[in-house]
């Protein structure tokens, strides 16, 4: 599982070896709760393989689908050639949601107790970029009402299922409560890395 900001920064890669860009952002589904799309800040030269002329100032952004990918590691790899680059475009919508508008949003839990904001989003690029869990930043209020065990204490970054999101609107609502939460977090050890870190343990921005 990996944290957008593993995945930011990374090249991404055709599967005949040519270096299409580099990832700039996501677009998420956040009602399928997953990864759509990759935003791309595309290589000079490139532009004609999607059919666009090139920028005097600065580079040309495009979205790929994540259903086109292969691997992800040190970089991403695309199933497909650089010939097929224009085929394998997600057009940008409302459908797309990107990172950054996300990132920052307020949490509150069902019965009206704010925790605090969105930090980070966990993706399992095995199961088709699904999105099973987003980091939550607590407030120090969020902190005492929670009452954490000493494993928590040490980070203020907490894991949330999405599938505990009941709306997304101007915040995040939750279908659990504060206590319920409480009890969750308190009855074991985390399922994702805390502290804003991904899979490679590394810490990295918020977006």
């Amino acid at each position: 599982m990996l944290g957008l900001e593993e995945i930011i920064g990374l090249e991404l890669i055709s599967s005949d070896a040519k270096v299409i860009g580099t990832i700039e952002g996501v677009g998420m589904d956040l009602k399928a709760w997953k990864l759509k799309a990759l935003k791309i800040g595309l290589r000079r030269g490139m532009e004609e393989a999607v059919g666009s002329k090139r920028r005097f100032f600065g580079v040309n952004k495009i979205y790929v689908k994540t259903t086109e990918l292969q691997s992800v590691s040190d970089a991403v790899i695309m199933r497909r050639p650089v010939s097929a680059l224009g085929e394998i475009l997600e057009p940008e919508g409302e459908h797309l949601i990107p990172a950054g508008k996300f990132m920052g949003m307020r949490v509150i839990c069902s019965n009206a107790t704010f925790l605090g904001n969105v930090d980070n989003v966990f993706v399992d690029t095995e199961t088709e970029w699904s999105i099973p869990y987003i980091q939550v930043k607590l407030d120090r209020d969020a902190m005492d009402r929670l009452s954490l065990q000493r494993t928590f204490m040490a980070s203020s970054l907490i894991p949330i299922r999405t599938r505990d999101v009941e709306a997304i609107g101007e915040m995040v609502i939750l279908s659990i409560s504060v206590d319920e939460l409480r009890a969750a977090l308190n009855s074991g050890s985390s399922p994702v890395p805390l502290g804003g870190q991904g899979s490679s343990g590394q810490t990295g921005p918020s977006f």
